[in-house]
């Protein structure tokens, strides 16, 4: 029991970095330099988010190979003069913090897991995962509600 109750925090913790990652990676761009492209306007990243391959590796510290190019191709970025750039504006709400964690199912390589996230506008959304146990950690190999959360969709 005492076993399970800390993996399920530190699940939760895990999972709360995860679903940070993104905005991290966004929210970097925040009083930096701006510059427009094709009447779009564009805010530069930091230097620790200056190549395209950098934040694919930060993505993938908590991601498998699929979602953290989902979440690359969903930052909509363009190299201007060797260093990369975000689209400005407020990419609006969505469930990223998750309030509670409920282990499904265990094996000696996946944890499957049901989560509650809140920020979305009309309450807490349940979200399943399935995690990959790696030498390292772990790594999120499926999560469901990607339709309509736009880190996940590429439009």
């Amino acid at each position: 029991m005492v076993e399970s109750l800390q993996l399920r925090q530190a699940l939760r913790v895990f999972l709360n970095k995860a679903e940070a990652a993104w905005f991290d990676v966004y929210g970097s761009s925040f009083n930096r330099k701006e510059i427009k492209v094709g009447g779009t306007e564009y805010i530069q990243l930091p230097l620790r988010y200056s190549s395209r391959a950098k934040i694919y590796a930060y993505f993938r510290k908590y991601w498998g190979i699929t979602y953290s190019r989902m979440q690359l191709r969903s930052l909509k970025s363009i190299v201007h003069n060797g260093r990369v750039y975000v689209i400005l504006g407020d990419p609006g709400q969505i469930p990223n913090f998750v309030e509670s964690v409920r282990i499904l199912s265990i094996t000696s390589t996946r944890i499957r897991v049901r989560a509650l996230l809140s920020g979305d506008p009309d309450g807490n959304v349940p979200i399943y995962y399935t995690i990959a146990r790696t030498c390292c950690g772990y790594k999120i190999i499926s999560r469901s509600g990607k339709r309509y959360d736009y880190r996940f969709t590429i439009g």
